[in-house]
């Protein structure tokens, strides 16, 4: 293996993986809002779904896609909806009006963190997602013979230098959730994590 060519891989890793994203982003605010233990399986997921798409991609996504190019778009379009229902239930979540004076716990009862196999999904229409595994796959070919090589030894390079990217992302959040001790924050934190899901799917349709 060129050790050169590898060092360069491991240099658009972390570059790619600790600069802000949908994944960043929101790790972030629901760690912010819901706390890092509840936030694990999101992280987990993100992980999961990301490596997923890495090792389809080197086996020939990038190729598929451009072959069909009408299975992205159905992948958008749903993904898009699914998207546009989280948000809602986050603007529904910043909206309400607990009656208890409990009112930070109350809401977050009625929003909720993603569950794993969410986090994992989202891989497949998240735009920086698919750029970074479809890139790295094109430009860092020459690492190995095979493509199984290949997918060893980028899913390790994204393992040990990419997953501890998002987890900083995620524990800054929790740094925010220590000193959420208002409704009113807790309100904030709702609408914009259901702005940033918005965001995300703006993102999506125009890529």
């Amino acid at each position: 293996m060129d050790a050169a060519l590898y060092l360069s891989l491991v240099g658009f890793v972390v570059a790619m993986s600790v600069t802000p994203g949908p994944n960043n982003l929101m790790l972030m605010s629901s760690s912010a809002l819901f706390g890092v233990r509840r936030t694990v399986p999101h992280y987990l997921g993100v992980q999961a779904g990301f490596n997923l798409l890495l090792v389809a991609a080197v086996f020939g996504l990038g190729e598929l896609v451009g072959r069909y190019p009408v299975t992205l778009d159905a992948v958008k379009i749903g993904g898009s909806l699914w998207l546009a229902w989280m948000a809602l239930a986050f603007f529904r979540a910043g909206l309400a009006k607990p009656a208890d004076p409990d009112a930070p716990r109350t809401e977050k009862r009625r929003s909720r963190p993603f569950r794993s196999w969410e986090a994992a999904l989202f891989q497949w229409i998240n735009p920086k997602a698919l750029l970074m595994t479809i890139s790295a796959a094109g430009a860092y070919i020459a690492l190995a013979d095979t493509a199984g090589e290949r997918a060893a030894i980028f899913v390790g390079t994204f393992i040990l230098f990419g997953a501890p990217c998002g987890l900083l992302w995620m524990l800054a959040g929790g740094v925010i959730h220590r000193f959420l001790t208002d409704r009113r924050h807790a309100r904030l934190l709702n609408f914009a994590i259901g702005g940033l899901l918005l965001a995300t799917i703006a993102i999506i349709a125009t890529s």
